[in-house]
C-alpha cells in the first residue's frame, strides 16, 4: 500500500521515505570524507609509532640481540636493571637533568615573555632572536658547545681566564659535576625559546581591557601578573611543560656529544644508557628495557595533565 509521503511494507509497518533516505546518505558523507582525509594520517602513526612502541616494549621482555631473535625471558630484563649501579646513577642523572632544565626554562620563560610583552624599541627584532636558538638542529648546537665548553681551546675558558675569574682551565665537560652543568646550560639555550614562544602566544589571547580594569582598581604589576596572566596561560603552561619534559629527558645528542656518558658513566642518563646497552653491547632487550622501565611515568604525566585540561574546561 503506498503512503502520501512515504511507503508502508507489508506487515503494516511504515518504512523510512526515499527522501529521508538521501538525507541520511547525504549526512553521512562528511563523516566518511574526514575518515578518508584522516585515513593517511593513521596509517602514518600506526607504521611510525605505534608498530615501533609495541615492538619495544615487547623486546624489552626478550633476551634479543643483534642478530639474534632472543627468547621471551618476562621481567628479567627490569630485575637485571635494578641491581645495576650504571642504571640508577643514570635514572638520577635523567631526573635532576629533566625537572632542573625544565623548571629553569618555565622560570626564565615566563620572565622573557613578560619582558618581551612590554613596548620598547626594537621588540620585533629582539623577539625574533629570542627564537632563533630553537631554529638551530640539535646536533648542531651540540657541537656548538662542546666547542665553547673545550678545555684546552674552548672559548668559555679563555673569556674567564682574561677575566681573571680562574687561574686555571675548568674541566667542564670531563668532570662530574661541570659536566652534568654544561647539558643542563646546553638543554636550557637550546629550548628556552619554546618556552618564550608558546607563553608570548597565549599572553597576547589575554583581553588588555583585564590589565586596565584590575589596574583601575589599584592591583599591582605582580597581582596582576598572578590573578589574570597565569590563570589566562595555564592550559599552555601545562602543554608546554609536558612537551618540554618528554623532550628534555630525550637529550640525546646533546649528552651523547658533549660528554657520552662520561667520565666513567656520572653523566650518564636513560636514552644514552639505552644507546649503549643496545647498539654498543648488542642486548637490545635490555637496551629497550631502560626506556620502558620509565614508560609509566610519562604516560601518567600525560593522563594527568589531560584529565587537568579537560575537567577545567567542563569536560569529563
Amino acid at each position: 500500500m503506498a503512503a502520501e509521503d512515504g511507503e508502508v511494507s507489508a506487515n503494516g509497518f511504515a518504512v523510512a521515505p526515499a527522501a529521508s533516505r538521501r538525507r541520511t546518505a547525504r549526512n553521512d558523507r562528511p563523516a566518511l570524507a574526514a575518515w578518508l582525509f584522516l585515513l593517511p594520517l593513521l596509517v602514518v602513526l600506526l607504521g611510525l609509532a605505534a608498530y615501533p612502541l609495541i615492538d619495544g616494549i615487547w623486546t624489552s621482555f626478550t633476551s634479543r640481540g643483534v642478530g639474534r631473535p632472543g627468547a621471551f625471558i618476562g621481567f628479567g630484563n627490569f630485575i637485571e636493571l635494578l641491581d645495576d649501579p650504571v642504571f640508577a646513577m643514570a635514572l638520577r642523572n635523567s631526573a635532576v637533568l629533566t625537572f632542573g632544565a625544565v623548571g629553569t626554562k618555565l622560570m626564565l620563560g615566563l620572565a622573557a615573555a613578560v619582558l618581551l610583552m612590554q613596548p620598547f624599541p626594537m621588540r620585533n627584532l629582539i623577539r625574533a632572536l629570542a627564537f632563533l636558538p630553537w631554529a638551530v638542529p640539535g646536533l648542531v648546537s651540540a657541537l656548538g658547545w662542546r666547542w665553547l665548553l673545550d678545555e684546552q681551546s674552548g672559548a668559555v675558558n679563555a673569556w674567564i681566564t682574561m677575566l681573571g675569574l680562574v687561574d686555571e682551565p675548568v674541566d667542564w665537560l670531563s668532570d662530574p659535576f661541570f659536566g652534568m652543568i654544561s647539558i643542563g646550560l646546553a638543554t636550557v639555550w637550546q629550548g628556552l625559546p619554546f618556552f618564550i614562544m608558546m607563553f608570548l602566544g597565549g599572553m597576547m589571547t589575554i583581553p588588555p581591557e583585564l590589565y586596565e580594569a584590575a589596574a583601575i582598581d589599584g592591583a599591582s604589576s605582580w597581582a596582576r601578573f598572578r590573578h589574570i596572566t597565569l590563570p589566562s596561560i595555564a592550559d599552555v603552561i601545562a602543554i608546554t611543560v609536558m612537551l618540554s619534559t618528554i623532550w628534555t629527558f630525550n637529550s640525546f645528542n646533546t649528552v651523547y656529544v658533549l660528554t657520552n656518558g662520561g667520565p666513567a658513566n656520572h653523566t650518564q642518563i636513560l636514552p644514552t644508557l639505552a644507546y649503549q646497552y643496545g647498539l654498543q653491547r648488542s642486548e637490545l632487550g635490555q637496551g629497550a628495557a631502560v626506556i620502558v622501565s620509565v614508560l609509566p611515568f610519562f604516560v601518567g604525566l600525560i593522563m594527568l595533565l589531560t584529565r587537568r585540561m579537560l575537567r577545567d574546561k567542563g569536560v569529563r
